[in-house]
């Protein structure tokens, strides 16, 4: 398979995904009084219920993200809401995890988000063979990426690929949602030895490269 700069490359097998959608055929949405959109979903609001007040929808025929974990919390929020219960603020950052061999995780911005938002963002990574855990139990293929804001004080986003990665990127979750700054993963002594490591590994790097940045404005 050639890309476009050129680059070409082999492999056994190619996966070509295609989307998802909802299994609602069956459902007889007519009979309720519902019709979905061209896309085959359902419109619902932030409590999830239809145009037919006591009718709800969550999960895959609400749209995405199609997650099981977020199909969960939208169940949660729409019986806390028939109930008349405090629901309290929706998560804004949800992970997404691909449990494939490598797993594949992401959380926040990547690192191409990252550069239509942000003018030279930071991009760090930590490859698993630098992490000691993982050179003990030999999952050292894989790489911890953190990407932060131009001052290098702010996380944006982590991407992981690799051993235990739909795992790992819940620490980036919830530094997200915490709005942690880049220095509180030093500030935070991890368990030695473990694969959460890395992200002291990545943020050893952010902070080398917003030392260099300063000594470079610094100089002109």
């Amino acid at each position: 398979m050639n890309m476009k700069d050129n680059l070409s490359l082999k492999s056994e097998k190619l996966l070509v995904p295609l989307g998802r959608q909802a299994n609602i055929e069956d459902l007889n949405l007519a009979a309720a009084g519902l019709t979905a959109t061209e896309k085959g979903m359902l419109s619902v609001n932030q409590f999830f219920p239809t145009r037919i007040p006591h009718l709800y929808a969550v999960g895959d025929m609400i749209g995405a993200p199609a997650l099981a974990s977020k199909a969960m919390e939208q169940w949660r929020r729409a019986v806390r809401h028939v109930l008349n219960l405090p629901i309290g603020d929706a998560a804004s950052t949800i992970p997404l995890g691909i449990c494939t061999i490598p797993e594949m995780a992401s959380i926040g911005l990547d690192e191409t988000a990252a550069r239509e938002r942000y003018r030279n963002p930071l991009i760090a990574g930590a490859k698993f063979e630098e992490v000691a855990r993982a050179q003990i139990s030999g999952t050292g293929q894989g790489l911890l990426q953190m990407v932060a804001d131009p001052s290098g004080e702010r996380l944006l986003g982590v991407q992981v690929v690799g051993h235990q990665a739909t795992e790992l990127v819940h620490v980036g979750q919830a530094a997200l949602q915490q709005g942690a700054t880049i220095e509180s993963f030093i500030d935070n002594v991890f368990n030695f030895p473990t694969d959460a490591e890395a992200y002291r590994i990545a943020t050893l790097d952010i902070l080398g490269q917003t030392a260099k940045r300063r000594t470079a404005q610094t100089a002109t």
